[in-house]
């Protein structure tokens, strides 16, 4: 054994994915960041210093419900503490589940708040129809004001077409002569 690396998959302990956990995801995103960056502060104060080459060489990133940890300096399981056996790479392993063993209640009970608001839209499916009620995304939102300020934005009339609309109808207000016609009218 050289190099290490060893994952810790949360989505098949909890039978799971992330998109499973809804409007919770970014809350149980937010868990598993939480402990690597625990983790990285453990192996921060516990990796010798002469080795600076294999302390920068971890990889430790979630993905999905993924947390993966390796090192591929070939020396780095046999780093130890002078007077110790163990393996720190293996003390850091350890540690690792033992902070995973440590969130997975968390996760639990946040997957099964989210399975609970799941079965909402189900309920509501008779009155709203098949995909129940939905609000429109951001997008989609976003979009529409776009589109809507677009089309006011045409119905203004231009300098040419004003003009016409002068020649057309003399006897009329066009444009700003409506406006001040109607505040002047208001001040009487």
């Amino acid at each position: 054994m050289s190099a290490v690396d060893f994952s810790i998959d949360f989505g098949s302990l909890l039978g799971a994915s992330l998109s499973d956990f809804g409007r919770f995801r970014a809350q149980a995103a937010d868990m598993l960041d939480e402990v690597e960056t625990r983790w990285q502060e453990e192996l921060l104060e516990v990796w010798p210093v002469d080795t600076g080459t294999s302390l920068q060489a971890w990889d430790n990133f979630v993905a999905g419900l993924r947390w993966t940890l390796r090192n591929a300096v070939e020396y780095v399981s046999f780093v130890h503490v002078e007077g110790d056996t163990e393996s720190i790479a293996e003390f850091l392993r350890a540690k690792a589940q033992d902070l995973a063993q440590g969130i997975l209640p968390d996760l639990r009970n946040l997957l099964a708040q989210a399975n609970r608001e799941a079965t909402v839209p189900r309920a509501q499916a008779r009155m709203f129809g098949r995909k129940g009620a939905r609000l429109p995304s951001p997008g989609a939102v976003v979009s529409q004001a776009v589109f809507a300020a677009t089309e006011a934005a045409f119905q203004i009339p231009g300098r040419g077409a004003r003009q016409r609309l002068r020649i057309r109808f003399p006897n009329e207000p066009i444009g700003r002569a409506t406006t001040r016609r109607r505040s002047r009218e208001r001040v009487r």
